[in-house]
């Protein structure tokens, strides 16, 4: 932590006699600040927390035995070039108490001790909400372990190894390139459960390589690891490494090269991985070096390498910059920028900066700011998904509490704090923008209601042989009148049948004439009569089956997405489509409204429907009354590039889908056909209710949570 930027000088009651420094403290040099000014670090082994500081404070707490803010400011004044004040010594002596590095003078420095631990113990709640967020797990303390083993690693850090490991990557991406439909294919492939244990037992052991690559940089440079673990980050298992003590080195050149070690082994490991991938056959090796490279290269590149969150990009990034602290100090200033800006206040800055360097930071965290908010929002998503209804619920309700409306809350409080230092013209503003919200969000004015469906006519016939058959004549006009032949078909079977059953029942009836005469004709004949009237009743059977085949057009219109393939002796399958005949004259839109706004329409509501860039004028002139759980067109699957999202039904052997969201078919006639006279995707404005922007906010949050409450 850095004392000279946390604690600004300030008037504090004189105390007659400093209290004494906790003995066991130790004073460590630092790399010099950015300005060349030096710098130290005073080590809190107890707690193990490190505090940067000044020269000024360097000075004073070389002369902290001479008791009292005068003589210290005396002293310092007298044998240095510094012009210090009492002042200074007692901001000093304010830091360190507030921190703990003083030694109790007395019961009420004892008191106040016991005080700030127990304002610091958390409760229940806060230790739950605390552990569930970040815990930490050690594991082991491998400082024995490592010591023993650099002497034998010692040739991994190496200029000739980092050169050998450089060419081998460079060499491994060129061949990915050649080969990148492969590489991109079997990711696609691998998108599967036992892909995904795969990839976890990949990403399992870079990581195991990335700590270990921590640790090994930081012990050949004399820091300590005082242990590796598991830390727990909102229930996402992550491997650590403590590497705190670093910030003992005075070089900053040590100190990146600890951080950086995790990225530049697991690229490393990326890098020969995918080299090898290039010259190994198909086979388990194969898939598992895919594996490796790709877990690797994304993980590394998409998160650690981020400086945004507190991962080793943000570390890298501070000691290229020697700029410690960065998002604290980068959000203090922008967090006084807003005041400024938007408050007017003439707060000072919280350091002094090149205004270059000053507006780069302050870029720099509100990006940050952004940044975690896509991030947490995300990982709120996450728990709600994959976590049983209310609980999945209840957690993401803290994820954006905490991370998002807390913050928030608190820099709502600091403007509440200095409300009386506002301008009266920046009150003004202010109040009219929270008028104007206020409106937008609480007057009812949002009336239309958005939906996505089909246009198409509102009389349609799918035509399709009943039965297989071969094609003799097709339609040779696409507009056709009632009872006009479409399509017609024979079957050889259905014929040879008829033919067959007819045959038989002329041997019947050639059998009857014979009878006459002969002793038991009578008794025969009733058996004859019965076999000949049930062959004639199949001869009839399949004579319709083949009238069948003959399709004729059941209402005058026009046909429409006949299939080009279509020709005189192509045998057509069984319930195939063959064309579709639709009646021009009527067309209607099926649309899918969300289940929070089905509640805001009517029938007869006008609406506007949308294909293209045309309006299209028409009614509400249906509401289903229950909730879709299957779409009747496969183009409105989100699967087929389709504007709905489903999910495969539970039953595997099914390959249908079901609808996610809460949807209801609403059904619109319009008022005039399209410009293209065929099935289409659309989009649809329905004039409903007037609604707030809040009042549907909230309607939709309680919909989600009394759908989501049942187990």
């Amino acid at each position: 932590m850095d004392r000279a930027l946390a604690f600004p000088h300030m008037q504090v009651e004189r105390a007659t006699r400093l209290p004494l420094i906790r003995e066991e403290l130790r004073l460590l040099p630092a790399d010099a600040n950015r300005d060349g000014s030096p710098a130290w670090m005073i080590h809190d082994p107890i707690a193990n927390r490190f505090f940067r500081i000044g020269w000024m404070d360097f000075e004073m707490l070389t002369r902290w035995q001479l008791g009292t803010p005068e003589a210290i400011a005396q002293a310092v004044s007298s044998e240095t070039t510094l012009d210090i004040h009492p002042d200074d010594a007692e901001s000093l002596a304010l830091f360190l108490r507030q921190h703990g590095l003083l030694q109790p003078a007395g019961t009420a420095d004892v008191d106040s001790m016991r005080e700030r631990a127990a304002a610091h113990k958390p409760g229940v709640g806060e230790w739950l909400l605390h552990h569930y967020l970040f815990f930490r797990l050690p594991l082991v303390r491998p400082q024995e372990m490592l010591a023993q083993l650099i002497p034998r690693l010692a040739w991994l850090f190496t200029p000739a190894m980092l050169l050998a490991v450089g060419i081998a990557t460079l060499t491994g991406i060129v061949m990915v390139s050649h080969q990148w439909d492969t590489f991109t294919s079997s990711f696609v492939d691998h998108l599967t459960w036992h892909g995904a244990v795969g990839f976890a037992i990949a990403v399992a052991f870079a990581k195991t390589l990335h700590e270990l690559g921590h640790a090994f940089t930081a012990t050949r440079y004399g820091v300590r690891v005082a242990h590796m673990g598991v830390a727990l980050v909102v229930m996402f298992p992550m491997l650590y490494t403590d590497t705190s003590e670093s910030w003992k080195l005075t070089s900053a050149r040590q100190r990146l090269a600890i951080a950086s070690a995790g990225i530049i082994t697991e690229l490393a490991l990326a890098g020969i991985a995918t080299l090898l991938w290039c010259f190994t056959p198909d086979g388990l090796v194969r898939t598992a070096l895919f594996f490796l490279a790709s877990t690797s290269w994304l993980l590394t590149l998409a998160v650690n390498a981020s400086p945004f969150m507190r991962f080793d990009g943000y570390f890298i990034l501070c000691d290229v910059l020697n700029f410690p602290n960065l998002h604290e100090r980068a959000g203090n200033l922008a967090r006084t920028w807003v005041r400024r800006s938007m408050l007017g206040l003439p707060q000072p800055w919280p350091e002094t900066l090149p205004n270059a360097q000053r507006r780069w930071l302050i870029a720099f965290a509100i990006s940050t700011w952004v940044y975690r908010l896509v991030v947490f929002l995300g990982i709120a998503t996450l728990v709600y998904v994959y976590f049983f209804k209310l609980l999945g619920i209840a957690l993401m309700a803290v994820e954006i509490g905490w991370f998002i409306v807390r913050p928030v809350y608190s820099e709502l409080k600091e403007w509440s704090a200095v409300r009386e230092e506002v301008q009266p013209r920046r009150k003004l503003v202010a109040g009219l923008l929270v008028a104007v919200t206020l409106l937008v969000l609480c007057v009812p004015w949002h009336s239309s209601v958005q939906g996505a469906g089909v246009m198409r006519a509102a009389r349609q016939h799918l035509v399709f042989a009943p039965r297989a058959g071969e094609l003799k004549a097709l339609p040779t006009r696409m507009r056709v009148t009632e009872g006009e032949l479409l399509f017609a078909l024979q079957s050889p079977d259905l014929g040879g049948s008829a033919d067959r059953a007819r045959a038989l029942a002329d041997a019947r009836a050639q059998e009857l004439v014979g009878l006459s005469g002969l002793k038991d004709g009578e008794e025969r004949r009733a058996m004859l009569e019965s076999e000949r009237e049930r062959f004639l009743a199949e001869a009839s059977v399949f004579t319709g089956e083949q009238s069948r085949l003959q399709l004729v057009a059941p209402f005058a219109g026009r046909l429409a997405d006949v299939d080009p393939q279509l020709q005189a002796g192509v045998w057509v399958q069984p319930r195939r489509p063959l064309a579709i005949l639709i009646d021009p004259s009527q067309w209607i839109a099926e649309v899918f409204v969300a289940e929070e706004d089905v509640g805001r329409i009517k029938t007869g509501d006008a609406a506007k429907v949308y294909s293209g860039v045309r309006a299209i004028s028409g009614k509400v002139v249906q509401i289903d009354t229950s909730r879709t759980t299957s779409l009747p067109y496969p183009m409105l699957d989100a699967t087929y590039g389709g504007p709905i999202v489903t999910l495969p039904r539970t039953d595997e052997r099914s390959e249908e889908h079901t609808v996610r969201d809460g949807l209801y078919r609403v059904r619109i006639a319009l008022d005039e056909a399209p410009p293209r006279e065929r099935m289409s995707l659309c989009s649809v404005s329905i004039s409903g209710t007037a609604q707030a922007l809040l009042h549907g906010v909230f309607d939709h949050a309680l919909s989600v949570v009394i759908r989501e409450s049942g187990f």
